[in-house]
């Protein structure tokens, strides 16, 4: 082999190493963001649509929120590729180009590089949209990068006016912000009969805006995500508890692996960095996020997975009201029932003298009576891993209000 031949021959190789960085033929996303969207009220609920996506894309129920768990830090995690610790973002009013906070980097109108700058520096004829149900959702954007910006009053009409503009335009990026779930959550209770009907109702409309990717003709090089920004727990959200933290995703379309369980940790900041990876585009340095390769044919899972031992839904105690602390004021007796996390198996161990359930405490089979103040514990364990504790308060009176 002559020099000029040996050139050639490496200039090819890095040509088809370069091919392989990216996925092939995507040139369409679509995120559908679905406020409030646990992943226990996801796998409790009936949503068709949605498990057919699942079934027929790449999928993992353990995505990580950003702290608080509220939505405007994890909305703009997932359109800036980084936390509030690059950007600023700690809570529902932060808006963007308020510069009173120190950016690490900024562009020349002082803002934090957010995904729909990267596609339009990059891609500068992109048609790009966000159409969304949440007002507080246009704090987040810049409009200037923005071929369409608009709220709709409602959800089913957010959806509707999502479908029209696929259909109309083809977008290369569109983020779409649905928000009754949150509202239901709020409103009923999360993992209430009214938050999951909520979840359910939402299928349809998830259905209406991916049969809009199809009849527009642009299936076959559309990569649709679906992703919530925070989870709940009894009327609010904001804390830390699993439910609150743990929301699921779904990667659907163009080179997406089918019915695969995605293996590694995925961020609410990673969702900027899946949009850029899906399209071919060049992500800034000072993003956190990583993409999810795994969830794409071709791409394996990191050879460094951390998976020592895992950390499990939690159990739940029944509750009738779904809004207020797990447990209650009863008189004489009360009835102590848990529910064990839903598509985790393992076991449910508990206490009654306020210590922590280890691997050698009561297992739970059945409802059990407590006739007297008890603090019950319960966590869930496997072979694979265990929970964190959850905790209930039943506090028994006499019926004249004496506590027993």
């Amino acid at each position: 082999m002559n020099k000029l031949t040996a050139i050639i021959f490496c200039v090819m190789i890095v040509a088809c190493q370069q091919q392989a960085k990216y996925p092939k033929g995507i040139e369409h996303v679509v995120v559908i963001g679905l406020d409030g969207l646990s992943s226990t009220g996801f796998r409790a609920s009936a949503t068709p649509f949605m498990d057919s996506m699942l079934h027929h894309g790449a999928y993992s129920y353990t995505v990580r929120c950003i702290l608080p768990t509220v939505s405007t830090p994890n909305w703009n995690a997932m359109l800036c590729g980084a936390g509030p610790e690059a950007t600023g973002a700690i809570n529902n009013s932060w808006k963007a180009n308020d510069f009173n906070f120190p950016y690490p980097v900024m562009s020349k109108d002082r803002s934090f590089p957010n995904i729909f700058r990267i596609i339009r520096e990059q891609k500068p004829d992109a048609e790009l949209g966000a159409i969304y149900h949440w007002r507080g959702f246009r704090n987040m954007l810049e409009d200037a990068l923005l071929n369409r910006s608009e709220t709709y009053p409602s959800q089913p009409e957010t959806a509707q006016k999502s479908a029209e503009y696929i259909l109309e335009k083809k977008p290369h990026f569109l983020f779409i912000q649905l928000d009754e779930i949150d509202h239901a959550g709020h409103e009923d209770g999360h993992m209430s009969p009214g938050y999951l009907k909520c979840i359910e109702e939402t299928d349809a409309h998830v259905r209406l805006i991916a049969d809009a990717v199809q009849q527009a003709g642009i299936a076959d090089r559309t990569l649709i995500m679906v992703v919530g920004d925070h989870g709940g727990i009894f009327l609010g959200h904001g804390g830390n508890a699993y439910d609150e933290l743990t929301t699921p995703i779904i990667f659907f379309g163009r080179g997406v692996k089918q019915n695969y369980q995605i293996q590694q940790q995925i961020y609410k900041y990673d969702v900027a960095a899946d949009v850029a990876f899906a399209l071919g585009l060049k992500a800034p340095q000072v993003w956190t996020g990583r993409p999810t390769k795994p969830a794409y044919a071709g791409f394996d899972e990191p050879d460094n997975l951390w998976k020592e031992w895992e950390v499990l839904p939690s159990p739940r105690f029944a509750s009738e009201t779904y809004k207020a602390p797990f447990g209650g004021e009863f008189v004489d007796r009360a009835t102590v029932a848990i529910l064990p996390p839903e598509g985790t198996e393992g076991v449910i161990r508990y206490t009654t003298d306020e210590s922590t359930p280890t691997a050698e405490s009561t297992v739970y089979n059945e409802p059990f009576t407590v006739e007297t103040t008890t603090v019950v514990n319960a966590k869930m364990f496997s072979d694979k891993g265990e929970s964190v504790k959850v905790m209930a308060v039943y506090k028994i009176t006499d019926g004249k209000g004496k506590e027993k």
